[in-house]
């Protein structure tokens, strides 16, 4: 099953609809390099490329809501900050058992992935748009 991007994602913000696309195509990898049953090595590598690459949009994301007063700013702060613990928690078991921990970090992804544009960045884009910053 491929794990797409899908304009219902959205947000209008250039630069974070970019990251979010990244993410989508990475996890979709992910889970294609699971399938085909990928070298260890390469898995972890991408693996380390979405935890950097999570970092990032993270980043980001909080740089435009800090720079427009977003009001559940310090919510989106913990969101992430939750996420990024996962993260590493996930890359962590995956090095000491690789095979399990493979299958589930795709799926695992795609659904926070979903959940986190649709619920979390929606609230931010409709704070800049009833202030027509958007």
């Amino acid at each position: 099953m491929e794990v797409a991007w899908n304009t219902r994602y959205d947000t209008g913000i250039k630069l974070i609809d970019e990251q979010h696309q990244e993410l989508f195509r990475i996890v979709d990898r992910l889970r294609r390099m699971v399938q085909e049953d990928a070298d260890r090595s390469a898995v972890e590598a991408l693996l380390q490329d979405l935890v950097a690459c999570s970092e990032r949009h993270f980043a980001t994301e909080e740089t435009y809501m800090g720079r427009f007063a977003y009001p559940d700013l310090t919510q989106h702060v913990s969101e992430h900050a939750s996420m990024l613990t996962s993260l590493h928690e996930l890359l962590a078991k995956f090095q000491e058992s690789h095979q399990a921990m493979a299958l589930m970090v795709p799926t695992f992804m795609e659904g926070w992935l979903k959940h986190h544009i649709s619920d979390g960045d929606f609230g931010f884009v409709t704070f800049l748009k009833a202030r027509n910053l958007a």
